[in-house]
């Protein structure tokens, strides 16, 4: 049976050199790493490529919408094949909603049009804050762009995060668009269970923290069961928001965790 291909997400790791996080990756068994518009900038695309070419890995582009056409070229540069999107138009002061929205997807369209970016997918991502929070309104933005290769980033503790139930309501309405899945699990911060030097997520549902995920409020399993039942084999990252020296560790306890229950290779 094949198996979704395993990443992990370079942005938990803004201190590590792309080569660390690349050995990261190797060391999990994963296929590719996540990474920024910004950080590939910082280090130089031609340097990432290099780091990932040389163990055998891939590359998914992160960006905020104001940036997407920058993650197209370096998606190009990096022969990605996933633009994970940010929607940063949220309450501007200068524009109306509906104005950034018309604005973003005919840019959107124009991108994913034009021959050259005929390979490269873009998935929105439902984030903690603004419209993207709300499945309804993620679909909306993606029923504005109207593009076969324009569809949604599945992150199941965002939206717990965000006071939403990821699985299954949130997944039943935006399962038919999902190409990538951020993984990672929260629960509600308990002081006396979790202890005090935790990272704490301040959300408007409550605090939280990540915990392993297997652990948390989001059935992992099951949802690892109906992801295999509808046939997806799209790409699974990695993205546990925790304090840098519980990172490396819980991402290796995720990996595994997430092949015990048959969901990545």
């Amino acid at each position: 049976m094949e198996l979704c291909p395993l990443g992990i997400n370079g942005y938990e790791f803004p201190r590590w050199s792309i080569a660390k996080i690349c050995d990261l990756a190797v060391e999990l068994k994963a296929r590719y790493v996540e990474l920024s518009v910004a950080r590939i900038a910082e280090t130089g695309a031609g340097d990432v490529r290099r780091e990932l070419s040389a163990r055998g890995l891939s590359a998914v582009v992160d960006c905020d919408t104001s940036a997407l056409a920058a993650a197209f070229s370096v998606a190009i540069e990096l022969d990605s094949s996933i633009i994970v999107a940010l929607d940063d138009g949220v309450e501007r002061a200068d524009i109306s909603r509906m104005e950034w929205l018309d604005d973003f997807q005919r840019t959107a369209r124009d991108l994913l049009e034009q021959p050259a970016h005929g390979s490269i997918q873009v998935a929105m991502e439902n984030t903690v804050i603004g419209p993207t929070r709300q499945p309804d309104d993620l679909l909306a933005i993606v029923s504005a762009v109207g593009h076969p290769r324009f569809g949604v980033n599945y992150d199941p503790g965002n939206y717990y995060n965000a006071g939403i139930e990821g699985f299954p309501y949130a997944y039943e309405l935006v399962r038919s668009h999902i190409f990538h899945i951020h993984a990672k699990n929260s629960t509600r911060w308990i002081p006396q269970v979790h202890g005090s030097r935790k990272r704490v997520l301040h959300r408007a549902g409550g605090n939280v923290v990540c915990v392993p995920l297997g652990a948390g409020a989001v059935n992992w399993a099951g949802l690892a069961h109906r992801l295999r039942a509808d046939g997806f084999r799209g790409p699974v990252s990695l993205e546990p928001h925790s304090l840098p020296d519980e990172m490396a560790p819980g991402m290796a306890e995720d990996s595994a965790y997430l092949r015990r229950i048959g969901l990545v290779s």
